[in-house]
């Protein structure tokens, strides 16, 4: 007969969950995890088998908590209620989904979770749409009604929520965030309404006229050029629709709010410049590593049509408290960056490519310091010569950063 856990498992793993949460998977340590749940680690390695074994424990009840909610909301018999329901948590709610953002934050040695939760955001998503199209056919929405955009818009809400609440923001400010979003929803069902009683009273002739379309694409690229020149705190609203080429209601319906919209010209970004980090990383040598970062930096600053200078840099610039949540999340990714980069020089002093003398933290600070200036050069109009030569005055410094002789790669 099994000897019977001498510890509630609800209770502990809701107790890890903070810290995952609050610290993220790889920032969180062992001894934390310990000292949160009350117990020793060869209880948890009994109990969970490894640190990921308790995570996955973790995020599945958080999941089967997030799915409990969505299936209560969507039962809602209106689908304004579907939306307050969705959007008002408790704190045991914000809980689970500060875990799942922090599962969606993993690195690529647990690629599968990450993976694994936006798919089940994706058919999350799809619920809610088919929710809001069972109301369009009731007459609750307007016909012409966009559901798959008004369902985008609570999800973005929602995960805006998460990393707010993730940056350590009390229960009232999330709840005021909700309120809203609440009101956001309101206008854009007001207006879609407007526009659809507009169209059942025009001519015939009216009804034909195609409806102005965008490209979301190209509205996507115009913000993340505005958010890259003027960081999200000085972006208006009117700065972003003017150059996006769209109005207020159709932003929301097809963005959420300024900081859903945020992330996603943020996600476009990284897409867009993060490519050639990736590539540096596999290079076969450190020095190869810091060149290909240097050269890859040095490219983004003289790409035609492109601002110049760091989206990211820029918005990780201390702000006021609307700008806060953003900071956090920036600095957060910019701290995966740098341990990536660690663990790659890491690798080269095993593999002899660095003298185990070298100052790993010293080492990757000097990196990101070169890379910062040629980005903040950048931005202040310096020459193409003018970059080109602080590239290979930066790589000139290699020795006596990393005590190696600088060698063609």
């Amino acid at each position: 007969m099994a000897r019977p856990r001498a510890f509630e498992e609800s209770e502990v793993l809701d107790r890890a969950a903070d810290v995952f949460g609050r610290r993220g998977y790889d920032g969180s340590t062992m001894a934390e995890l310990t000292a949160a749940m009350g117990l020793n680690s060869p209880s948890i390695y009994a109990a969970f088998g490894s640190k990921r074994g308790l995570f996955d424990a973790v995020l599945g009840r958080c999941s089967a908590r997030e799915d409990e909610h969505w299936e209560w909301a969507l039962t809602a018999p209106t689908a304004e209620e579907v939306v307050k329901r969705l959007l008002t948590t408790s704190p045991a709610q914000e809980s689970s989904r500060i875990l799942v953002h922090a599962g969606l934050a993993m690195g690529s040695e647990n690629a599968d979770i990450p993976a694994a939760l936006l798919h089940r955001r994706q058919s999350a998503e799809l619920k809610l749409r088919d929710r809001f199209e069972k109301a369009k056919r009731s007459g609750e929405l307007p016909v012409d009604a966009d559901a798959s955009g008004l369902a985008s818009y609570v999800t973005s809400v929602l995960g805006g929520l998460a990393m707010k609440a993730a940056g350590g923001a009390p229960h009232d400010d999330l709840r005021e965030g909700a309120e809203q979003a609440m009101a956001a929803w309101r206008a854009i069902s007001d207006v879609a309404a407007a526009a659809s009683a507009s169209t059942r009273g025009s001519t015939p002739a009216d009804q034909l006229r195609e409806p102005r379309k965008f490209s979301a694409d190209a509205a996507l690229d115009a913000a993340m050029k505005v958010f890259w020149t003027k960081g999200f705190a000085g972006a208006s609203l009117n700065d972003l629709t003017e150059a996006m080429g769209i109005t207020r209601p159709s932003l929301y319906a097809a963005f959420g709010n300024k900081e859903a919209l945020f992330f996603k010209a943020l996600e476009l970004y990284q897409s867009l410049r993060g490519d050639y980090m990736a590539r540096a990383l596999q290079s076969p040598t450190a020095r190869g590593v810091f060149e290909a970062i240097l050269r890859g930096t040095l490219r983004t600053q003289l790409a035609e049509g492109q601002p110049r200078g760091c989206l990211m840099v820029l918005n990780s610039m201390p702000g006021g408290d609307e700008a806060q949540v953003i900071r956090n999340e920036i600095l957060r990714r910019q701290a995966v960056g740098r341990d990536l980069l660690a663990a790659r020089f890491e690798r080269a002093k095993i593999e002899g490519d660095l003298l185990p003398t070298v100052n790993i933290d010293g080492l990757v600070r000097f990196v990101q310091s070169m890379m910062n200036g040629i980005l903040m050069q950048g931005a202040a109009g310096a020459s193409r010569s003018e970059l080109e030569g602080l590239v290979e005055s930066s790589l000139a410094m290699w020795t006596a950063s990393a005590r190696l002789p600088i060698s063609k790669d």
